[in-house]
């Protein structure tokens, strides 16, 4: 993910409108359907000691699915998806998500299987706490354009990210293959 900073007070102009996201059951019918498709997302996803390397495997103009590996002790401090909502699946391994309430942080632990909806204005990060790799795999509707990041004890907001489009792995004549039923049109 190529990432550019922005002042706090930044607008982004994101051209013609954007859609809305899709409902929280679609993109988690998406990312349970890619995670049985492992062929296609096993060879690609990557578990690197040096830094935590997510891969969009494809995109629509509706979402986009990103698989990440974690080794122990990486994490991706707090943050939010712009105007995107999201999905995430735990395939393998077990990851810790913190997520910013009225009362401070909130802690739950992800084992393999384990799926949580990432609503828009959801304020969290995600960690891997555990001694094994972990996987997981994410959906967000629209594609992500922008993550805000936040200071882990004020949960006050400190820049804006522009995320800079990144070819997907599986080609366009393969996103068909993949996508739900309900949105071919």
């Amino acid at each position: 993910m190529s990432l550019a900073t922005l002042p706090l007070d930044h607008h982004v102009a994101t051209g013609p409108r954007r859609p809305e996201p899709l409902e929280p059951d679609l993109l988690h019918d998406i990312a349970a359907g890619i995670a049985t498709a492992t062929t296609l997302w096993r060879p690609l996803v990557r578990h690197q000691a040096d830094e935590r390397r997510p891969v969009r495997l494809l995109a629509t103009e509706r979402y986009e699915v990103w698989v990440i590996g974690w080794l122990p002790g990486q994490r991706a401090e707090l943050h939010d998806h712009g105007d995107a909502a999201g999905a995430l699946l735990v395939v393998d391994g077990t990851l810790t998500e913190h997520t910013v309430t009225d009362d401070g942080l909130r802690s739950r632990v992800l084992p393999a299987g384990a799926a949580e909806d990432l609503p828009v204005g959801l304020v969290h990060e995600v960690v891997n706490e555990h001694d094994g790799p972990a996987t997981s795999i994410h959906v967000y509707s629209p594609p992500l354009e922008t993550m805000t990041r936040y200071d882990g004890t004020s949960f006050e907001p400190t820049f804006t990210e522009i995320l800079y489009i990144e070819e997907p792995a599986i080609s366009a004549s393969a996103d068909s293959v993949v996508r739900h039923p309900s949105l071919r049109g």
